[in-house]
C-alpha cells in the first residue's frame, strides 16, 4: 500500500512540475525540447553514476589486497619472532665463549673486507683496459670519465691506507700507472674534441656538449676535493690547538705538515676550465697561421679574402658553438676578442709596410675592417668592442699614408691649376660673372674623397680625411693669398673679380661639404672637428681680393696722375675729384658685372674707404698754406664724393666713411684753442686712433696762427688723446689712420704705440 501511495505522490507532484512548466497552452508546443533535455539530463547521470560505483568497487578492491598484504607481512613477522626467540635458546650456552667469538667475528669482517680491496685491486687493470676500449666510441665519453674518476678513488683510497708504509705506496703507484695512461689517451681525446670545436659544433654538436660536460664534472670535483683538503687542514690545527703540550716538539712538523697541505689544495685541481679555454686559443691560433704567416707578406686580395671568410665565421660561432658552452663560459664573446686580437696583429703587420701599398688596397684593407665592425654589431657585439681594430692604431701608419698621399696629390693639383689661372683668361657665366674652375674642381675632389672614405673605411679614416680636408683647404688659401702678394696691377682686374667669386662659391662648397661629412660622422669625432673657422677663411681671402681689386683702380696710371695734382692749382680748379670719379665709374661698370653683388658692395665700401685714406694723406703731406679757398674745395669734394658713392652703397655708409674729411676740414678751419680742442675731441669719438700729429700737421699748415697757440693747440689735444686711451692704447681701430702713409712713416709721436 506504501508503495502505492508514494507512486500517487510522486505523479500528483510530476503533475504539479509539469503546470509550472506548461502555464499556458502555447507552452504544450515546447513538450519535445523538454522532453529531450530530460533524456539528456537523465543519460548523464546515468553516467556519473556508473562512474562512481566504478571508483567504488576499485576502492574496495584495493582494500581487501592490502588487508591479504597485511595478513602476509604479519604471519613473516611471527614466523621471524619464533626463529629469534629459537636462537636466543641455542645461544644461552655460548655466554662463556664470547671473547673468542668476538674475535672470530673481527678476523671474518677483516677478512671480507681485505677480500673486497683484493678484488678491487686486481679489478684496476680490467676497468682500466674498459675504459681504454670505450674511447673509440665518442657516446661513451662521460662514461669513461667517470670510470677513471672512480679508479682515481679507489687510487686515493689505498694511497691513504698505506700512506705509513712508503715501500707499499710505491708498489701501488706501479701498480696504479695503467691508470694514468689511460687518463693520459683520454685527455688526449677529450682537448681534440675541444680543439675541433668549430666543426664538431655543426657536424656532431652531441660529442662537443659531451666533451664540455667532463669540463663541468671534473671542475665540480676539483672544487669537492679542495674543499675536503681545506676541511682536513682544519682539523689538523684544532687538534695542535687542543694538545698544546703533546704537540709543542713538533711545532716544526706542523708547519710543514701546513705548507704541504696549502699546495695540495692548489695543485689537486686539474683546472681543466682553464684548459679548455687554452685549447680553443691555440685552435685559433692555428687558424690564423696562413693570414699571419704566408698571406700577410704575399698575397694582399687573398688575405683580404681569407680575412673575410674568416670573420665570417663568427656567424657560426654564434649559431653553433656558443649554444655548445655553458652561459657562464662567455665564449662567444672569448672568441670574438681572439679573433680581434689576432685581426690587429695582422693590421699591424700592413701597417709596417704601408709605404708599399697603394691608395686603394689600403681603402680595401680599411673597407674589409668596416665589414668586420658591421658583422660584430650584427651579431650583438658592442659598437665599442666591435671598433677595436679601428681604434686600437694599428692601422695609424695605413691611414697616415693615405692621407699624405691625398693631401700631396691634391696640393699638385690645386697648385697646377692656380698656376694655369695665371695663364689663362677667367671664364664667364651667362650673366658675365668671371670665374675659374679651380673652386668647383678642388671641392669635386675633396667630395669623392670623403664619398669613398665613407663608402670602404671607418670613422676613423673618415674623422682622418676631414682633418686633411681642412688642412688642403687651409694650404689652398694660403697659396691664393701668396698670389694676392702680387702687385695687383700684374695680377689684373679680371683675374682678381674671378678670385674674388671662386673664393665665395668655395665658402658655399666647403660650408655644403662639412656638413655632410660631419653628419656622417659619429658625434664624439664630429665635435672635434671646426669646419667653421676654414670655411670663413674663403670670406677672407674674398676680402683680400676685393682690396687689391681697388688696389687696381689706384696703380692706374690716369688716377696716379689724378691723385698726385690733389691739393694743388688743378684740384682747386676741380679737374681732379670730378674726373676721379668719373673714372671710378667706368671701373665699377665693370666690376659690377665681373662679381657677384655682395662683393661688388664690399668692394664699393672698400674704393670709397681707400679714396678717404688717400685724400687725407695728401692733405697732411702737401706744403701749401690752407685758405679759405681751400677750405671750400674740400667741401666740394666731399660733396662730389657723397654723390658719386650713395648711388651704389647706402647713404649712412658713406656718411660715417666721408664724414673724418669734414672733420678735418673744420680741423683746419679751426679759429681757436676751444675750436680746434672741440673739432679734436669730436674725431676721437668716431676714430678714437687719430693722433695729435694730425693737428699739429694742419696747424702748421694754416697761416696767422702765432707759434705759441699753435703749441698750446698741440698739446691740448694730446693731453686730450693721452686721456682717451685705455691701457696705452686707443679704445678701437679705425680704418683711416692706420693706412696713412705718412703716419705711419713718422717718428716719435704718441700713435705709434699701436704698432
Amino acid at each position: 500500500m506504501m508503495g502505492e501511495d508514494l507512486g500517487v505522490e510522486a505523479k500528483e507532484a510530476a503533475v504539479r512540475e509539469v503546470a509550472k512548466l506548461l502555464p499556458l497552452p502555447e507552452l504544450l508546443q515546447s513538450i519535445a525540447s523538454i522532453k529531450a533535455d530530460y533524456i539528456a539530463r537523465q543519460q548523464a547521470n546515468d553516467a556519473q553514476l556508473s562512474t562512481m560505483v566504478a571508483e567504488q568497487v576499485e576502492q574496495a578492491q584495493a582494500g581487501l589486497e592490502s588487508l591479504s598484504l597485511s595478513q602476509k607481512t604479519i604471519n613473516y613477522l611471527r614466523e621471524n619472532f619464533v626463529s629469534i626467540e629459537r636462537l636466543c635458546q641455542e645461544c644461552q650456552t655460548l655466554i662463556e665463549n664470547h671473547d673468542k667469538i668476538k674475535l672470530l667475528s673481527n678476523a671474518r669482517n677483516n677478512l671480507n673486507t681485505t677480500l673486497k680491496d683484493v678484488e678491487g685491486m686486481m679489478s684496476i687493470s680490467v676497468e682500466a683496459a674498459e675504459a681504454r676500449d670505450s674511447l673509440s666510441d665518442d657516446k661513451e665519453l662521460i662514461n669513461t670519465y667517470e670510470r677513471l674518476t672512480a679508479l682515481d678513488g679507489k687510487r686515493r683510497f689505498a694511497l691513504a691506507a698505506a700512506a705509513s708504509h712508503k715501500e707499499e705506496v710505491g708498489r701501488l703507484r706501479e701498480y696504479f700507472e695503467d691508470v694514468d695512461r689511460t687518463w693520459e689517451t683520454f685527455e688526449k681525446t677529450l682537448w681534440a674534441h675541444i680543439g675541433n670545436f668549430f666543426k664538431l659544433a655543426k657536424e656532431s654538436p652531441q660529442t662537443l656538449v659531451r666533451a664540455l660536460r667532463v669540463v663541468e664534472m671534473q671542475e665540480v670535483l676539483d672544487e669537492q676535493l679542495a674543499e675536503e683538503a681545506a676541511e682536513a687542514e682544519g682539523v689538523g690545527v684544532m687538534e695542535t690547538i687542543a694538545n698544546p703540550r703533546r704537540n709543542a716538539k713538533k711545532t716544526t712538523t706542523i708547519a710543514s705538515s701546513k705548507n704541504l697541505t696549502q699546495q695540495k689544495v692548489k695543485v689537486q685541481g686539474k683546472g681543466y676550465k682553464d684548459k679548455c679555454y687554452e685549447q680553443i686559443r691555440k685552435t685559433v691560433e692555428g687558424r690564423f697561421d696562413k693570414l699571419l704567416s704566408e698571406l700577410a707578406l704575399e698575397d694582399l686580395k687573398e688575405a683580404i679574402e681569407e680575412a673575410r671568410k674568416m670573420g665570417e665565421e663568427l656567424g657560426d660561432i654564434y649559431d653553433y658553438v656558443a649554444p655548445c658552452f655553458p652561459p657562464r663560459y662567455e665564449i662567444f664573446q672569448f672568441l670574438v676578442n681572439l679573433y680581434t686580437e689576432r685581426f690587429t696583429q695582422w693590421l699591424r703587420m700592413l701597417s709596417d709596410r704601408a709605404t708599399d701599398l697603394t691608395n686603394i688596397e689600403i681603402l680595401k684593407v680599411t673597407g674589409w675592417v668596416v665589414e668586420y665592425q658591421e658583422n660584430l654589431i650584427g651579431l650583438g657585439v658592442d659598437e665599442s668592442l666591435a671598433q677595436v681594430c679601428s681604434e686600437s692604431g694599428a692601422m695609424d701608419p695605413l691611414m697616415n699614408t693615405y692621407v699624405e698621399r691625398m693631401q700631396a696629390t691634391t696640393k699638385k693639383w690645386y697648385m697646377n691649376i692656380l698656376e694655369a689661372d695665371k695663364v689663362h683668361p677667367p671664364k664667364k657665366t651667362e650673366d658675365g660673372k668671371l670665374y675659374t674652375p679651380a673652386a668647383v674642381e678642388l671641392f669635386r675632389i675633396l667630395g669623392e674623397q670623403v664619398q669613398t672614405v665613407r663608402e670602404n673605411s671607418t670613422e676613423v679614416m673618415l674623422y682622418r680625411i676631414a682633418l686633411s680636408i681642412i688642412q688642403v683647404m687651409i694650404d689652398f688659401q694660403e697659396a691664393e693669398r701668396k698670389r694676392l702678394e702680387e702687385p695687383a696691377s700684374e695680377i689684373g682686374l679680371e683675374p682678381l673679380c674671378a678670385l674674388i667669386n671662386n673664393n665665395l662659391r668655395c665658402y658655399d662648397l666647403a660650408m655644403e661639404l662639412s656638413t655632410s661629412t660631419l653628419e656622417a660622422l659619429p658625434p664624439n669625432y664630429a665635435e672635434q672637428i671646426n669646419f667653421e673657422d676654414t670655411c670663413k677663411g674663403f670670406l677672407e681671402v674674398a676680402k683680400e681680393a676685393v682690396h687689391q681689386t681697388v688696389s687696381v683702380i689706384f696703380e692706374d696710371p690716369g688716377v696716379q696722375e689724378l691723385l698726385v695734382k690733389l691739393y694743388q692749382k688743378e684740384w682747386s680748379e676741380g679737374q681732379v675729384t670730378e674726373y676721379l670719379v668719373a673714372t671710378f665709374g667706368d671701373y665699377f661698370t665693370d666690376v659690377k658685372m665681373y662679381i657677384e653683388e655682395r662683393s661688388f658692395r664690399r668692394f664699393v665700401e672698400a674704393c670709397l674707404e681707400e679714396t678717404v685714406v688717400v685724400y687725407v694723406d695728401h692733405l697732411l703731406v702737401q706744403k701749401s698754406y690752407i685758405k679759405e679757398e681751400t677750405i671750400e674745395r674740400m667741401r666740394l669734394d666731399e660733396e662730389v664724393i657723397m654723390d658719386f658713392f650713395r648711388e651704389y652703397i647706402s647713404v649712412s655708409k658713406v656718411e660715417s666713411r666721408v664724414r673724418i674729411l669734414s672733420d678735418l676740414r673744420e680741423l683746419a678751419s679751426a679759429e681757436s684753442l676751444d675750436t680746434f680742442t672741440l673739432v679734436y675731441t669730436n674725431i676721437l669719438e668716431h676714430q678714437p686712433d687719430c693722433p695729435p700729429e694730425v693737428v699739429e700737421k694742419l696747424v702748421g699748415l694754416r697761416e696767422g696762427i702765432p707759434r705759441k697757440d699753435a703749441k698750446e693747440v698741440v698739446q691740448e689735444c694730446k693731453e686730450i688723446y693721452e686721456h682717451s686711451l685705455v691701457d696705452g692704447n686707443p679704445p678701437k681701430t679705425g680704418f683711416v689712420f692706420p693706412r696713412v702713409k705718412c703716419l705711419s712713416h713718422s717718428k716719435g709721436y704718441i700713435w705709434r704705440k699701436l704698432a
